[in-house]
Parts: C-alpha cells; structure tokens; sequence
C-alpha cells in the first residue's frame, strides 16, 4: 500500500558511498516514482509509473496524446486521491472501450502505455508546413535546456521536456522519471493554458522513440529537438508525418532526422 503522504518529487534515502577511502554511510536523494492510476468513472484507463507532481496535467495530456480525447475542451477537471494514488477525471463523453482493447508497452523507463488504436487515428496525416526557426535559434533552446532541471541534477533520475512557444525561452518544462509522463504534463498544461501547439518546439532529454514522435503528432506540434538519439522507427514516422526530428542536439550541432525545411 503507497504511503499517503504529501507528494514530493524526491526523497531522502540512507545510502553507502564507496570510494577509495573505502565504505561510508550518507544521505542522499532519489527521484520519486509511484504507480498512479488514471480513473473515468469506474472505467481505469491505465496505470503510469511516474514522479508525483503535475498529476492532472499528466492525466490531460496522457488522455490527449492517446488519442483517448477527441478535443481538449473534452477534459471537464480532475481530481488527484494520493491515498490511492489514483486521478479521477471528469470527461465530456465517455471513453469508447474499444479504444481501451490494445495496449502497446512502450520502450521508455516508468512503464508507459499507449493505445494502438491512436495510431490508426488521423496521426499519419501530415502537419501542416508554415512554422520554422534559424538553426542558431534551435541551438539557443538545446544550450538552454541543458543547464535546467534542478531535480535532474540533484537526483540523476529523471527525464525533462520542455516547451517553446515561438522559439522563445521555454516557460513550460515538467520532470518525470518516466520521458512520456513529461512530454504528457507538458501537452497537459498547454492545453489547460490554450497554447497554439502549431508554433511550439518540444526539447526533450531521452532519446525519441516512435511513441514520443505519435505524441507530438497528436499534439500537433511541429518541432522535436532531443540531447540524444532518435529510433529509426521514430525517424520514418517523422518523416510520414512531416513532423521536424532533431537529434544529438548539443555544443554547437544538432542533426536533423526529418524534416529539415523548418529549420533556416
């Protein structure tokens, strides 16, 4: 049974340190992870292990890129139980549970899930051309984002997504032990905040894999930039979808997997 105290990213943990001196007891911090359970009425949609903050952007987000929402308004409220670790939403329409019949466990740490059904949806359409930004730009966002995160220095234990809105400096950035509860809390709260999702750039931490590129398609986001690798099942979707796939983005460099005339 989780303990039902109040809900905080990191924890304090008793630990041995060795090091040529030899063994040491200290204290040190871990990023914390707990299974919530993410409830329609009685219906469970799925169970994420994640770090427990930003819950009901998770829940909004998740419900979203999952092609499980038809539209953002659909997402009436909800309500976050840390007794159970559970978050109850409240939805326009009820979810059609068909959309529910087939999982697919995804590739990331924190045991992420997404429907199949999503990707039969409207994903494979291509985005729409019309946004772009200079290469410095790009590079700014990447040099930028690798100096935030204070739970990621202090603890090494988890992934960060950002959101740039125009290219500007990221207001929205979420942490998650789990790379897909990021990117979901992002879109989440971007949605809460009526965001045009068209205009933005998601920087991400972990490498991209084909369910982190069916998120940003969903979100219609147009740009994804990540410190580290691609998939190459993430590329080609990329590439379908006419969604930007930037990789390795680090000192002075990046490479483009897809979609390269977004980027001047």
């Amino acid at each position: 049974m989780p303990d039902p105290q109040p809900l905080e990213p990191l924890v304090q943990m008793d630990i041995v340190k060795v090091t040529a001196a030899g063994p040491a007891h200290e204290m040190d911090v871990v990023a914390t992870e707990v299974p919530v359970t993410i409830m329609a009425g009685d219906t469970e949609i799925a169970t994420l292990m994640c770090t427990p903050e930003h819950l009901d952007d998770l829940a909004r987000g998740f419900l979203h890129t999952s092609g499980l929402l038809d539209r953002p308004q659909d997402f009436l409220g909800s309500e976050v139980d840390p007794a159970v670790w559970a978050v109850r939403v409240s939805l326009a329409t009820a979810v059609d549970p068909q959309r529910l019949s087939r999982r697919t466990f995804t590739s990331g740490c924190g045991k992420g899930v997404m429907f199949a059904s999503a990707a039969e949806l409207e994903v494979r359409s291509p985005l729409p051309g019309g946004f772009s930004l200079p290469a410095a730009r790009i590079q700014e966002l990447a040099n930028w984002f690798r100096r935030y995160s204070d739970l990621h220095h202090a603890t090494g234990g988890v992934h960060t997504v950002a959101l740039s809105v125009e290219g500007r400096e990221p207001e929205l950035i979420r942490d998650d032990v789990g790379r897909h509860n990021a990117a979901d809390k992002v879109v989440g709260q971007a949605l809460h905040d009526g965001i045009d999702l068209s205009r933005t750039v998601m920087v991400t931490s972990g490498r991209i894999s084909s369910e982190i590129v069916h998120k940003g398609r969903r979100a219609g986001i147009p740009i994804l930039v990540s410190l580290g690798a691609p998939t190459h099942q993430a590329v080609l979707l990329a590439r379908d979808m006419n969604l930007t796939l930037i990789g390795f983005a680090r000192q002075n460099r990046f490479s483009i997997f897809a979609s390269p005339e977004r980027v001047a």
